[in-house]
């Protein structure tokens, strides 16, 4: 009985100390439930230990994963496209947040822009390799457009503000909360353009293949803490307005007027695929990437078994 309590304790006490699993976490009101997580609890009560490394923006967030600062990554769909044509060390394990009005195109009033076609001619900010990019294509060609008639400039998402405020750009394709802050602090200056609903956009779990292979149970732990939150969101709204508020430094009545674009699931199904492969073929078309390159088979960086363990009606990848 004494090696047996013995053995016990070594166990619980190589668990209590085992490094926390390191989480790249986007300044995003689709980060909502591992902010949820966090503040609840559930991390915990699921018996996973988990350091958030908050980043501005899903790629930065990625390219910290495969930089080895941290295990897992939160990100738009769109950074594992852009790596997938070099690497597959990789993979998405559930997407656990969308919405198709995240990404807006913001404008100095002064431009009158009231319309996607008044983007002719005008000087336009985006984040390269981000939603922002695709976004911001997706609305010029829907458009009728000319790329060469509009001049691109590329922006960090934390300047934007600025660019706009000194007149560097006339626009800027932008995600939530930027858009939000932008409003708040330049009110009337600014205006949004009413694009198009073109783009569902996912926000997923990624998590480097050494990680699925060295620490798979922490990380069915993880997701099973991730449902959690977003039953939490989806049963204490108001609640989760509010941490989303805190964390975001935003007033309730700003994430109250855009929270309802959001829908807070985990999930794994076809159409994201479809999306993906959508993207690839835009990334080659437009010179994104080289035309030399193979485009990815994304089943192949896709590993269901943790989110068909913690909810098997959440997929449907066939």
């Amino acid at each position: 009985m004494i090696r047996f309590v013995f053995l016990v304790g070594v166990f619980l006490s190589s668990v209590a100390y085992a490094a926390p699993l390191r989480i790249g976490v986007s300044d995003s009101l689709m980060s909502l439930p591992v902010y949820v997580a966090e503040s609840e609890g559930f991390f915990v009560k699921r018996g996973v230990g988990v350091e958030i490394v908050n980043c501005l923006g899903g790629k930065r967030c990625f390219q910290n994963m495969l930089d080895g600062k941290t295990e897992l990554s939160t990100a738009t769909e769109l950074p594992m496209v852009f790596n997938s044509f070099t690497r597959s060390d990789f993979v998405l394990l559930t997407t656990f947040a969308s919405a198709s009005n995240h990404v807006k195109v913001l404008a100095r009033s002064s431009e009158r822009i009231d319309a996607p076609h008044k983007l002719s001619n005008k000087t336009l900010g985006y984040v390269k390799g981000s939603s922002s990019q695709y976004v911001l294509d997706l609305v010029l060609v829907y458009n009728g457009i000319d790329p060469g008639n509009v001049k691109l400039k590329e922006l960090k998402p934390e300047n934007a503000l600025t660019a706009l405020a000194n007149k560097e750009v006339d626009a800027v394709s932008l995600w939530e909360p930027f858009v939000s802050r932008i409003q708040q602090e330049l009110g009337s200056d600014v205006q949004l353009v009413p694009i198009p609903k073109l783009y569902t956009e996912s926000f997923n779990l990624f998590a480097m293949q050494s990680v699925v292979k060295n620490r798979p149970q922490e990380l069915e732990r993880l997701i099973l803490a991730l449902k959690d939150s977003t039953q939490f969101i989806q049963t204490h709204p108001d609640k989760a307005k509010a941490l989303a508020g805190k964390r975001l430094k935003l007033p309730i009545a700003m994430i109250d007027r855009v929270f309802d674009d959001y829908r807070f699931r985990l999930g794994l199904n076809r159409s994201l695929y479809r999306t993906m492969e959508g993207q690839a073929r835009w990334a080659i078309r437009e010179g994104h990437v080289s035309k030399a390159l193979l485009q990815p088979n994304y089943g192949n960086l896709t590993n269901p078994s943790f989110l068909k363990k913690v909810d098997p009606g959440a997929v449907s990848l066939q």
